[in-house]
């Protein structure tokens, strides 16, 4: 008898811990982020409100976008109407038009988010994977 038990407090614990991580979205909201940047995403500095990410990207000058939460874990990045002609390159055009760039939280650790950012292209998804490093402490 005490071993069935031992089992299912085993059982119960290590089901608990497995699905315990919880996304703690509504911290990357907004605030002063960076993405670090490799050789499939550019190094940026964003700077997010609840309806407005401003990014500094290393490939350009600055992107004003609009942002659409579709709940506390998931957006979409549109450009914003502010954005000058000139600063916005044709792939950033076609993926506004494709409805935007959707943005899935995947994991936070401590001041860090996981996502996957889906681009449509021409009707087919090019998700690609990255992270963000919150640097402003407001929570």
């Amino acid at each position: 008898m005490s071993n069935k038990l031992v089992s299912i407090v085993v059982l119960v614990l290590l089901s608990a811990t497995s699905f315990g991580q919880e996304l703690k979205c509504k911290k990357f909201k907004t605030g002063t982020f960076v993405i670090p940047g490799d050789s499939r995403v550019p190094q940026s500095k964003l700077i997010r409100n609840k309806t407005t990410q401003i990014e500094s990207l290393s490939t350009h000058d600055v992107v004003e976008l609009d942002i659409k939460w579709v709940d506390d874990c998931n957006y979409i990045l549109k450009l914003s109407a502010t954005t000058p002609e000139n600063k916005i390159s044709e792939v950033e055009k076609m993926i506004d038009r494709e409805g935007g760039l959707r943005i899935e939280m995947l994991r936070t650790a401590k001041d860090t988010m996981f996502f996957k950012a889906t681009a449509k292209i021409n009707g087919v998804d090019h998700p690609i994977e990255g992270y963000q490093i919150k640097v402003s402490k407001d929570y």
